[in-house]
């Protein structure tokens, strides 16, 4: 595949150059060489006016990735309360958003406490309370609302979690009526659990410290709540194929056992197989880090696959003192094939130590092995478009950060699946998967602050996770490189040719030529 497909920004899909591996077996660089002139005079010819990141341009690039479904959903969770709708409502919408799929979760306990108010006795909650029932139909009723405009609003939205109880039929032909007329494709996902036990954990480490029971002995709320629920088996109405083939839903029994009906899309595919692959244990901790200093590193170049220098084999020699001081020895140690994360365990005591390949740091193609400096001399154009979307520019014959995600996929499967791990990595692969767990976006987990020679703690809370770093004083190179202003990254667009004329004659920002900035 010619470089320039991998990595060149198009103003506009009519100039998108479409590759058919049926009719073209083996294209060569030379075959589209005019086209790619083309498409470097079409962009020099066009005056550059208003905001840099409002234009087309690093929104659309050649890709090779199966697309998405590019319909609207929207996922309804069903059942009881405390049965951990929430919990995987979030989580799946987390999931959701670090694979490309934007996501958002809409709780109607939220909008219910903004509409109606707090402090509501479990009698709000009976079916046979025609006036409570009034309400909570409302609140319902007003959600599906806010659901149908965010989706007219935002043209990137793609599934909407409605997180509620929905447990009787009416309500879900409710959500049907509303969703289905405005193209919103339904899914519904119910939680079912039948231990009494994780029933009372969950109300007493939840539901009792939800604002409804601010102020409240936890006693009184106790028994208040779960009065709630005894008021909602009255008319729970749970999935079922008898009645329900029609619809597409997941049921997940106790998070072990899974019925799946009638899925219909890519998506929904993704979903099921998260799920069933999604902890229960919610009290651990996952321990990540970069390996210790490299002679790259120290050099200021990126990629390679070189020894570690003497400061990092002296964080590699603390590292295993901390393993050793907090009772960790035991805990598997995941780490990637080269020879910097290798010879960083070498110094552990921990015995059970998996290598993937999957872990690997991001491939920097061509640019592998150069510093920065020598990237902007060699490669101006590419140097520049790569700070226009750092998360899908791809190295010439390398990876994007979005690529590795891809990659990194099997990997938050397994970390899914792990009560407690070190995984000792690559600065481009911790970001991506620190990014999936603090939830956040495209646009912000190219620019994570992982620094050398750090552990980093990362601890679940509710229905997000904490991070802490942990260092332990030994020197190091820094790689970081903080996000670039528009201002500059258009003079470096500019300088390599790539546009005309700047919306400014000011000079803006001048960049970093810092020879330690992140791969």
């Amino acid at each position: 595949m010619p470089d320039f497909l991998k990595t060149f920004y198009v103003p506009s899909s009519e100039h998108l150059i479409e590759y058919d591996s049926a009719s073209v077996t083996t294209p060569t660089d030379d075959m589209f060489e005019s086209q790619k002139k083309q498409l470097m005079e079409v962009e020099k010819s066009r005056t550059w006016s208003g905001s840099l990141m409002d234009t087309k341009l690093g929104q659309e690039r050649y890709t090779r990735s199966l697309p998405m479904s590019h319909s609207k959903q929207c996922y309804a969770m069903v059942g009881l309360p405390a049965r951990g709708k929430s919990y995987i409502a979030h989580r799946l919408a987390r999931y959701l958003n670090w694979i490309g799929v934007k996501s958002k979760v809409f709780n109607v306990g939220k909008y219910r406490r903004e509409l109606v108010g707090v402090n509501m006795s479990c009698d709000y909650y009976d079916p046979n309370n025609s006036d409570g029932a009034d309400s909570r139909k409302m609140v319902a009723g007003h959600v599906l609302t806010k659901i149908v405009e965010w989706f007219r609003d935002d043209p990137e939205a793609k599934i909407a979690i409605l997180d509620a109880t929905n447990t009787t039929r009416e309500r879900r032909d409710m959500i049907l009526d509303r969703c289905l007329p405005e193209n919103i494709k339904v899914m519904f996902i119910e939680s079912a659990l039948d231990d009494p036990t994780i029933e009372e954990n969950n109300i007493k480490e939840h539901k009792i410290r939800c604002p409804d029971y601010q102020g409240c002995e936890p006693d009184t709320a106790f028994k208040d709540f779960s009065e709630r629920i005894t008021n909602y088996k009255k008319a729970y109405q749970t999935l079922c194929l008898d009645l329900d083939r029609e619809l597409s839903f997941i049921r997940v029994s106790n998070i072990t056992q899974f019925h799946i009906n009638n899925i219909s899309c890519n998506v929904q595919s993704k979903s099921a197989y998260f799920l069933m692959n999604i902890r229960t244990n919610t009290q651990t901790t996952l321990y990540f880090s970069r390996h210790g200093e490299s002679a790259f590193n120290k050099e200021g170049r990126i990629g390679g696959d070189t020894n570690l220098t003497e400061n990092g084999i002296s964080y590699a020699r603390k590292l295993g003192d901390f393993l050793s001081e907090n009772s960790l020895t035991e805990i598997p140690v995941w780490t990637s094939l080269m020879k910097r994360t290798i010879e960083t365990c070498s110094y552990l005591p921990n015995q059970n130590i998996r290598r993937y390949k999957a872990l690997n740091e991001i491939d920097a193609g061509r640019c592998d092995g150069l510093t920065y400096r020598q990237i902007e001399e060699q490669y101006p154009e590419e140097f520049a478009l790569r700070d226009l979307d750092k998360y899908n520019y791809r190295y010439p014959r390398g990876e994007s950060y979005h690529d590795l995600c891809c990659r990194l996929e099997p990997i938050i499967m397994d970390l899914e699946k792990t009560n407690e791990v070190l995984v000792i990595c690559h600065q481009a692969v911790l970001r991506c998967i620190v990014g999936y767990y603090l939830n956040l976006s495209a646009d912000d987990i190219p620019y994570i602050e992982i620094p050398l020679h750090t552990v980093i703690k990362i601890t679940p809370v509710a229905y997000g996770c904490e991070r802490e770093n942990v260092e332990f004083g030994v020197k190091s190179s820094v790689t970081h490189r903080e996000k670039q202003t528009a201002e500059s990254i258009e003079q470096r667009l500019l300088s390599a040719g790539v546009i005309s004329t700047c919306r400014t004659n000011s000079p803006g920002e001048v960049h970093s030529d810092s020879e330690t900035e992140s791969v």
